[in-house]
């Protein structure tokens, strides 16, 4: 505005900058996310499923369809309309996902019915039923931890989550315990 001449100056200008750490990658355990899926409603249960081991970003998994879900090839296509990143990418289908999944097979329609508010309420009313903190994003982070830890490959890891494999490899490496990603 200031340089087609509608104020003389710029106020944001003035205003005090503030530099932003990020904090720690917070990951669920084993133990956490068996508890979580046993006090789950049926209704969240694949949500948080797919959050847990595919990494799928809640809004994907709030704009995800059971059709995106190829049991028969094994992999979650998640396509550029649905995509953070606006690319399409196609994350594999572990056996333990496609285990939980299994009871849903069939179903049409988006995997979650409700409303955007509804389901961060569903996270924290799992949550308190399962007796474990809710950790925000650490169902996407646990998944790249563990996935990292399994298979030492960023680049692969990153494809899976939309990401790039540096940021993988700075958020994700040696987070977790092998031992433990094989429980995950």
């Amino acid at each position: 505005c200031v340089a087609r001449g509608y104020a003389v100056d710029n106020p944001g200008a003035q205003a005090e900058t503030l530099e932003v750490k990020a904090g720690d990658t917070e990951v669920f355990t084993p133990a956490d996310i068996q508890k979580l899926l046993a006090a789950a409603s049926e209704e969240f249960l694949p949500c948080l499923a797919i959050g847990a081991f595919a990494g799928l970003r809640s809004a994907e998994i709030e704009r995800l369809e059971w059709s995106d879900i190829q049991f028969s090839s094994g992999s979650i296509v998640v396509g550029a309309s649905k995509a953070k990143t606006a690319s399409r990418r196609v994350v594999p289908l572990s056996p333990n996902l496609a285990e939980w999944l299994a009871s849903y097979i069939g179903r049409q329609g988006h995997i979650w019915q409700g409303t955007h508010e509804g389901y961060y309420k569903a996270q924290l009313a799992t949550a308190e039923l399962a007796g474990v903190k809710w950790k925000d994003n650490a169902l996407r982070h646990s998944y790249a931890s563990y996935r990292f830890a399994l298979t030492n490959d960023a680049g692969r890891v990153a494809g899976e989550l939309g990401n790039t494999a540096p940021m993988v490899h700075r958020h994700y490496r040696e987070l977790v315990r092998t031992a433990d990603a094989e429980r995950w």
